[in-house]
């Protein structure tokens, strides 16, 4: 194998020394029904050189950290935001703890406070029955000691109120 030297210019590639092409050996010996399809050309073709990589601007670089460090602090807002929310969240979970063992609380309360108004209520129920049962008694009573009966009616409103006051 051979290799080539060259000498750099200006731009990073110099002159390439002109190409000459190697004889390829050539068997003697073919089979007889083969025919070669092409002809064989000696290569004149002399190798081309890659371009030169661009060089990047300042510019380009430039845009670069900017845009690396908006990425940067973006990123750092976000994550602020986050923690942010997360502790709100936080808090609004154990507010929400707190409310619900009150609501707790407060559903016994109601609860004792329900069976005390019922009993309340047989109470007065009890009452205004026994109420309606005194107020007839003391109606006869009112009659036989202040309506200034005589003898027969005294002896009919004793008897009324013995019947109205058991």
């Amino acid at each position: 194998m051979n290799t080539l030297r060259y000498e750099t210019g200006l731009n990073g590639y110099g002159q390439v020394p002109a190409f000459e092409p190697q004889p390829v050996p050539q068997p003697n010996v073919q089979p007889p029904n083969v025919q070669p399809q092409y002809a064989q050309q000696p290569y004149t073709h002399q190798p081309v050189m890659p371009p030169a990589p661009a060089r990047r601007g300042r510019a380009t670089i430039a845009t670069l950290i900017v845009l690396a460090s908006l990425l940067l602090v973006s990123t750092g807002v976000f994550v602020t935001l986050f923690l942010m929310a997360s502790n709100d969240h936080i808090d609004a979970v154990a507010r929400l703890d707190d409310r619900q063992q009150e609501l707790t609380g407060m559903d016994g309360k109601v609860r004792a406070a329900e069976s005390a108004r019922m009993q309340a209520d047989e109470r007065n129920t009890r009452l205004k029955s026994g109420n309606a049962t005194m107020s007839t008694c003391v109606k006869a009573m009112q009659h036989y000691l202040w309506d200034g009966l005589v003898d027969a009616q005294r002896t009919a409103a004793a008897r009324e109120l013995l019947t109205k006051c058991r």
